[in-house]
């Protein structure tokens, strides 16, 4: 039974609750309810009214208690869920800068949240593939990647030693690579995988180990830094893959596989000493101008004219060298008893007309003109026809027989100078600049003596060529100092910057008969004669056997065996053969056989009885020397 003077009674749980005036307790009613007319006890006084009037008020009492009632009612559930909503807003947790609030923008850049620490871990794990193929991918979740960044980067890592072992140990092995066709093919194919596998393992490092949820400026800064890594590691690929291109051009151009030519020995290129069936190999070195006249002349065809001849004679065994230098200017040149040309010219190399244009760097043009067909017919079917009389026409003179021949033109050389950026030259007196005796033609400009002229190709050309107050031995020497300036000047950053000049001046250049299968044994071979010594014999007029007017063969022939194959050392003093100069080279006694000049001076022809043997072999670095003349 409900209480009447206690008709609502606080039932506790609401933080809300009042005290209540009437009972003195607490109580969940609202201000409003507690305003709000409340039953209360009816006085004995009152009972002794009409019984009409109890009735009335008894009917408007209880329609206003009802009326009551509902208001409170109303009123207190509003109440409640008042103080509901701001009890929830009072038990919120406050909420801290690094909450996530999805109505607010996600992490704005320079934000230095967890989010913004993941991003700079994935750069460095970008980077560090970069730095070796795959090594980013260890700071990845999946196991897979993780497996991946640990063997890519030992892989790559152990291949690059194993490259440097053998090219250090082996450096001839290495250079073969560079002059197999095969090999270069493969390594074109080799830096392109390589440039675009490294390039998409820095993509997939950036992608497995980017956070989700980045901002777009943060997206943005991590592909421009993919594409930036992608670019630093390809270019270099590419660029060695360009040159690796040129490389195989130059071979496939200049060392055709389809060359014919007679004399050539038989090379086992897979055996350990390829050349242990050939102990003595002969190359004959040519030096012939190629300009726009010599075109001209033979009506756009290229026909050149060897006006400097050279027989290099390598002992294969040891690698010692003999240069054999012959001048242009050699009449009647005999050719090997029993050959074809030796029928076509009994007594040498001689016919109608100027007697200038029988001359030994004639025989090329000679034989490839339509003249004298029966040239061309007797050395068929070489591919160099010009090339294989004048191999036989040398051997005539010097007894060697000739196993290959390599021509360099005096313009092709000229490119490769200007692609080096000149060489430095001493140039010991005032050397002109073209200039014809026969025709009249002054000279149109000159070289001025000095000492490490840097000089770019045309006027080192002219330095090698100058011939206006020169006789041809001095042209010889100069020729040689040229050449040893190339070889010496030629450096590894030279070569890298220029390779593509250097690689297109070669090939324009160099005219050939060694196959591609031999460059490789011929590298090893070239190892061995930078080691070895090196003796050069001139033939100039008047020493071991020329005669300009009259040469005697059979003296030239012995002199060349004299120097290939010294006699033993008599008991009586010689001029020093070693590379360090003597003291006083004018009191220096000639020996029986060519013995290497030491003075530093430029030699000079001497009216020599033919029978001797003058000292004519002599170190290039001593006649190259600054040693101005008067």
């Amino acid at each position: 039974m409900t209480n009447k003077k206690y008709p609502r009674l606080f039932r506790g749980g609401d933080p809300e609750r009042r005290h209540d005036d009437v009972t003195g307790g607490l109580s969940d009613e609202s201000e409003s309810e507690q305003t709000s007319i409340r039953p209360h006890k009816v006085s004995d006084h009152g009972s002794k009214t009409s019984g009409k009037t109890t009735s009335r008020s008894d009917a408007d009492s209880s329609e206003g208690g009802r009326r009551s009632s509902s208001k409170r009612d109303k009123e207190s559930s509003r109440s409640r869920a008042g103080g509901s909503r701001d009890g929830a807003k009072r038990a919120e947790p406050r909420r801290t800068k690094d909450d996530k609030d999805d109505s607010a923008p996600k992490h704005a850049a320079g934000s230095k949240g967890p989010l913004d620490r993941s991003f700079r871990r994935s750069a460095t794990l970008t980077v560090a593939s970069a730095l070796l193929p795959g090594l980013g991918l260890t700071g990845a979740r999946q196991r897979w990647a993780k497996i991946l960044g640990v063997l890519l980067p030992v892989g790559f890592l152990g291949g690059l030693v194993l490259l440097a072992v053998r090219a250090v140990m082996n450096p001839e092995v290495a250079i073969g690579w560079a002059l197999r066709p095969g090999i270069l093919r493969g390594t074109i194919l080799v830096l392109i995988v390589a440039a675009l596998g490294w390039a998409f393992l820095i993509t997939l490092t950036h992608l497995i180990t980017r956070p989700k949820g980045l901002a777009t400026a943060k997206r943005a800064i991590g592909a421009g830094l993919v594409v930036a890594l992608t670019f630093v590691v390809s270019a270099p690929l590419a660029v060695a893959a360009r040159y690796t291109l040129s490389q195989l051009q130059l071979v496939e151009k200049v060392f055709a596989p389809e060359v014919q030519a007679s004399g050539r020995p038989e090379v086992d290129v897979n055996a350990k000493d390829p050349w242990k069936d050939t102990p003595r190999l002969n190359i004959l070195l040519l030096g012939a101008d190629s300009t726009g006249s010599r075109i001209a002349d033979n009506k756009g065809t290229y026909v050149p004219r060897t006006d400097t001849i050279m027989v290099a004679s390598i002992d294969t065994a040891t690698g010692n060298t003999t240069l054999v230098q012959i001048p242009r200017s050699v009449e009647r040149t005999p050719f090997p008893e029993g050959s074809k040309l030796a029928k076509l010219f009994p007594r040498g190399f001689r016919g109608a007309g100027d007697s200038s244009e029988w001359l030994i760097n004639a025989i090329w043009e000679r034989t490839v003109s339509k003249d004298y067909p029966e040239m061309a017919e007797a050395v068929a079917p070489a591919t160099y026809p010009g090339a294989e009389a004048l191999k036989q026409g040398v051997e005539g003179i010097t007894g060697l027989h000739m196993h290959y021949f390599a021509l360099v033109n005096i313009d092709g050389l000229q490119q490769l100078i200007d692609a080096m950026g000149g060489v430095k030259l001493n140039v010991n007196r005032k050397l002109p600049i073209g200039g014809d005796h026969q025709t009249g033609a002054r000279p149109h400009g000159w070289l001025k003596p000095g000492p490490d002229q840097l000089l770019d190709g045309y006027n080192a050309m002219w330095y090698a060529r100058s011939r206006f107050d020169s006789d041809d031995y001095a042209r010889m020497a100069r020729q040689s100092c040229l050449v040893n300036a190339v070889i010496k000047q030629a450096n590894p950053t030279t070569l890298l910057t220029s390779y593509e000049g250097i690689a297109q001046a070669s090939s324009d250049m160099v005219m050939t008969d060694i196959p591609q299968d031999v460059l490789a044994p011929l590298a090893q071979l070239a190892f061995k004669v930078k080691d070895a010594s090196v003796s050069r014999l001139a033939f100039v007029h008047g020493q071991n056997g020329f005669d300009a007017g009259n040469p005697d063969f059979t003296l030239m022939r012995k002199r060349v065996q004299d120097a290939i194959n010294p006699p033993a050392p008599t008991s009586e003093p010689t001029a020093s053969t070693s590379t360090a100069p003597s003291p006083d080279p004018s009191t220096a006694k000639p020996s029986p056989t060519p013995t290497k000049q030491t003075s530093s001076a430029q030699p000079k022809p001497s009216a020599t009885s033919s029978d001797a043997a003058p000292s004519t072999t002599e170190r290039v670095a001593d006649a190259c020397a600054y040693h101005p003349e008067e």
